[in-house]
């Protein structure tokens, strides 16, 4: 979160002097590397999202809250990489005294740059809210829950602190990108903006609390996936995948780096680092959240490719020779090995009878046996976590099942 309009008066000042430019310096740019370096994270992340859209709602059949969230995450993320493409329409990737020599070019440059900073951080912000959702629904114990609803709250106070300072870094507001509202020597107005000093603290700061919450989200997965009921070859990597924002945490680092030299850096709009790295933290954040929703997808290629170098053996309506199983579909699998234990009706085959199955979970000895509602077993994180029982027993427990099947002529 860099004061960029201190940033320019700074690098104006270093860099008056008698020599102008060369023509080489003037016909050199570095956009393209910029573009390709920002492009490559964006469509990578879009692609990412997609597929979770996709498995959410054409397998799965739902949507929850922190898919909503992470739609929002990847607005703010086409936005941004909107804001790289302007910026190097305005001279991003030249040398900056090239850009300034045109005041008018400049001055949109530097509009386009101010509204990007407030969107990547209002985006970066979205990404963890979508996380913290997402480990909600994982855990089971009411002190996380809590906890996560508290870590929530401290993340929305912290960006509406950072989105007024960005927004109110100059008064008025348009001297952040209207020189000539500054005092001489810049322009001939009475602006104010905040020092240099003020805003590399306050961006060093909002960095230090990215870098935690990165940390915070890439760990806390481990012991709410630990204590389910897996095989240890599933809890692994359902861990692993979920710390993948150990990579977002590594951008974050690079970024607090470059945030401390930008703005003492006379040719910052070269290379543009800082802005770059906090892109490539905002969209392995996004990767990293949204791999996960995939599970169901990349079991479904498992089982088609399975049942492809297997010859077809299974023909008709055996659904498991197309893909669709339990696991592809995000449901519980039965302990016997088969793939039974699902909506048959979901399975159908043209010509074939359709099913439909009733699974009852309940505590051995309960009476009012509760239903494992369909439309909750979809959930992809129900696949990972145990099942929930509303009323507590006393004794073991253990799984009944009854199948209610109806053969339609």
């Amino acid at each position: 979160m860099p004061a960029w309009s201190d940033a320019f008066e700074t690098t104006l000042r270093r860099q008056a002097g008698p020599s102008p430019p060369t023509p080489e310096q003037i016909a050199y740019t570095n956009a393209p590397e910029i573009l390709a370096i920002s492009g490559s994270f964006f469509a990578v992340a879009a692609l990412v999202v997609l597929l979770r859209c996709y498995v959410r709602l054409a397998m799965l059949k739902v949507f929850g809250l922190d898919d909503y969230v992470m739609v929002v995450a990847m607005l703010f993320c086409t936005a941004t990489f909107a804001c790289f493409k302007l910026e190097t329409d305005y001279g991003l990737g030249k040398h900056f005294m090239v850009m300034f020599m045109d005041p008018i070019n400049y001055s949109n440059f530097a509009k386009i740059l101010y509204i990007h900073s407030i969107v990547i951080m209002v985006g970066i912000s979205t990404v963890k809210i979508s996380i913290a959702l997402f480990l909600l629904r994982l855990s089971t114990k009411t002190p996380y829950s809590r906890f996560l609803y508290g870590v929530i709250v401290f993340i929305v106070c912290m960006t509406i602190t950072c989105a007024m300072t960005l927004i109110f870094q100059c008064y008025p507001i348009q001297a952040t990108w209207d020189l000539s509202l500054r005092p001489p020597p810049f322009g001939t107005g009475t602006a104010k903006c905040y020092s240099l000093t003020i805003f590399r603290n306050l961006g060093l700061m909002n960095s230090s609390f990215n870098i935690v919450t990165d940390v915070l989200f890439a760990t806390l997965p481990i012991p709410l996936i630990w204590k389910l009921q897996l095989n240890a070859k599933t809890k692994i990597s359902l861990i692993a995948v979920l710390s993948l924002g150990w990579f977002a945490c590594a951008a974050a680092v690079v970024k607090a780096i470059q945030q401390w030299t930008v703005l003492s850096d006379p040719d910052w709009t070269v290379h543009d680092s800082f802005n770059l790295w906090n892109y490539i933290e905002f969209t392995v954040g996004i990767i990293a959240a949204s791999l996960p929703s995939l599970k169901p997808l990349f079991n479904w290629f498992l089982e088609t490719a399975r049942a492809i170098t297997s010859g077809g053996r299974s023909k008709g309506g055996d659904y498991r020779a197309s893909g669709y199983n339990a696991g592809s579909l995000g449901y519980q699998k039965q302990s016997d090995g088969s793939n039974r234990s699902i909506a048959l009706q979901s399975l159908t085959n043209k010509g074939a009878s359709p099913y439909n199955v009733r699974v009852t979970t309940a505590p051995t000895g309960l009476a009012d046996k509760e239903a494992w509602d369909m439309v909750h077993a979809k959930e992809s994180d129900e696949s990972i976590r145990p099942l929930q029982y509303p009323h507590a027993a006393a004794g073991r427990n253990g799984i009944v099942m009854t199948r209610e099947v109806r053969i339609s002529r």
